[in-house]
């Protein structure tokens, strides 16, 4: 959910826009400075949450993560144990209150406001999958983007909300089910898509597998070789529809598809793929914010407008 401009990183969800630059940063509401804060190392990468209350900052190569909450401002949060641990963190809302995702050591854990621990899954065994971006996805479902142990590529699963705060082994299921929504690439991220399917994209590269192990890969056989965008429905696990895009978006980017566009964020601006036609329209100076279904425009460090998506002609 960043936008990277300017040698200035954006990110912006409920009505709060936080920019930064080198290692100091700004949080603004309604055009205002409501907080600033400086970190020991360059900032990468920023999370907002959906009610825009607590911000994620990422540095060190995503090794150490900052946590900046209203009220409280901003604390060392997170930092790898070792080389091999590999962070993640993001957001889910659940009944009007958010939860934040903890991935490390080989487990997922989700805290709740006070930091208490509200259920931790296993990452570690039989399957070792480090997840780095979570989306909360129509139905509540969560999608986890990550990479399992020594492969080069990036995969996505999709886990439902209640088997994780219910069971600890729930994302290992996941994997072992290869559904509803799963994919593998050199690049991969996905999205919500109402009222019950996720968007993916996907870039293989010169990675792309599903000849060694048919039977394994036949749960995304109608994508394979395929570069581009697609919506496919979580009940049937139909393919909904896919179109060839080749746009500067990387693993774990924000995507989302509403009635008429599928909208990737990339470096300067945003993608807007119209669904009927595949046609790309690039929209510079925007940021996707996902949970809004909205696009927040920025100018010299400061919003100019915040639209709806679906009022995009």
């Amino acid at each position: 959910m960043c936008l990277f401009l300017d040698r200035s990183i954006y990110s912006y969800c409920g009505g709060t826009l936080v920019q930064v630059q080198g290692c100091e940063g700004r949080v603004a509401r309604s055009g205002k400075a409501v907080d600033r804060f400086v970190v020991e190392v360059p900032i990468e990468w920023l999370k907002v949450s959906p009610d825009g209350s607590t911000v994620l900052i990422f540095g060190a190569k995503g090794t150490r993560i900052w946590r900046w909450r209203d009220g409280v401002g901003c604390e060392r949060f997170l930092q790898a144990s070792n080389t091999r641990d590999i962070l993640g963190c993001g957001f889910i809302a659940i009944n009007g209150s958010i939860v934040t995702l903890v991935s490390s050591d080989g487990s997922l854990l989700g805290l709740g406001a006070d930091d208490r621990s509200l259920f931790a899954s296993n990452l570690r065994s039989p399957h070792s999958f480090a997840p780095r971006a979570f989306c909360q996805l129509p139905g509540d479902r969560l999608a986890l983007t990550g990479a399992f142990f020594s492969d080069p590529c990036d995969a996505t699963i999709t886990v439902p909300l209640n088997e994780l705060f219910n069971n600890p082994d729930a994302v290992q299921q996941a994997i072992k089910a290869k559904a509803p929504v799963r994919d593998r690439a050199m690049d991969v991220t996905v999205g919500p898509c109402d009222p019950g399917a996720a968007v993916v994209l996907r870039d293989p590269e010169n990675e792309e597998i599903g000849d060694d192990d048919d039977d394994e890969h036949e749960d995304r056989a109608d994508v394979a070789n395929f570069a581009g965008v697609y919506i496919r429905e979580f009940e049937t696990g139909r393919l909904v529809e896919r179109h060839p895009y080749a746009g500067r978006a990387g693993s774990g980017a924000a995507i989302i598809a509403t009635t008429n566009w599928i909208v990737v964020q990339t470096v300067g601006g945003v993608d807007m793929i119209q669904r009927s036609t595949g046609t790309v329209r690039h929209v510079p100076r925007a940021i996707l914010d996902v949970s809004g279904a909205q696009l927040a425009m920025v100018r010299d460090h400061d919003l100019t407008s915040v639209t709806s998506i679906d009022s995009v002609v």
